[in-house]
């Protein structure tokens, strides 16, 4: 079966502002003060902050990568107040959304829980992943990120955030991870555009 890639999922393509409509990249502003640590993404998508799991799991994400010399941006969702995580660690920086297309060329890594449009961006983008799991079909992306070597699966629920930031010193700290990432990358990017599948369905639908 020929594959074909969404235009919007190549190398600095993403979902924009959370409504899935893309937006054009712009530079970061600097929140960590001139900070040249590694700028870890994290998201958790729309959905996870409504399901009781905002602001405690959230702040003990944060409190797990406040150990680490990286800086993190962490979204949060539209539904979520930044102000119910209280003081912040100094290399966290939180908002609700922000465009993913514009972070992704700086991100040395993401953390996320799975959700097909974040995950399929970071593989586009050919950065490295941990993957916590939550809901629905999650589980099952996270364990194929980690069997081709883009990332690794923490598997367990939220109970999975207190192995965190070793998860993340590893993928950090191990070529296998960045390069499993670049490779499928450059697999996705090489796949023709979704346009060119448009005389393929017409064909199909006029045989019927």
């Amino acid at each position: 079966m020929r594959r074909y890639r969404d235009a919007n999922t190549g190398p600095g393509a993403g979902t924009g502002t959370g409504t899935g409509a893309p937006t054009s990249p712009e530079q970061l502003p600097d929140w960590w003060d001139g900070s040249s640590d590694p700028l870890v993404y994290v998201s958790f998508g729309s959905v996870a902050g409504t399901l009781g799991l905002f602001p405690d799991f959230y702040a003990a994400v944060t409190a797990e990568l406040a150990r680490l010399p990286v800086r993190v941006l962490l979204t949060i969702g539209d539904g979520a107040d930044p102000g119910a995580l209280g003081p912040l660690p100094d290399n966290v920086h939180v908002e609700q959304w922000w465009p993913q297309q514009s972070v992704m060329p700086e991100a040395a890594a993401v953390i996320g829980h799975g959700g097909l449009g974040t995950t399929l961006l970071t593989l586009a983008a050919g950065v490295p992943m941990v993957v916590v799991p939550l809901f629905a079909d999650q589980p099952f992306n996270a364990r194929r990120v980690a069997a081709i070597d883009a990332g690794l699966a923490l598997e367990g629920g939220p109970a999975a955030v207190t192995e965190l930031s070793t998860a993340l010193q590893r993928l950090l700290g191990e070529e296998t991870y960045r390069a499993g990432a670049r490779r499928i990358a450059d697999e996705i990017a090489s796949l023709p555009p979704a346009s060119e599948a448009v005389p393929y369905l017409e064909e199909l639908r006029g045989a019927t």
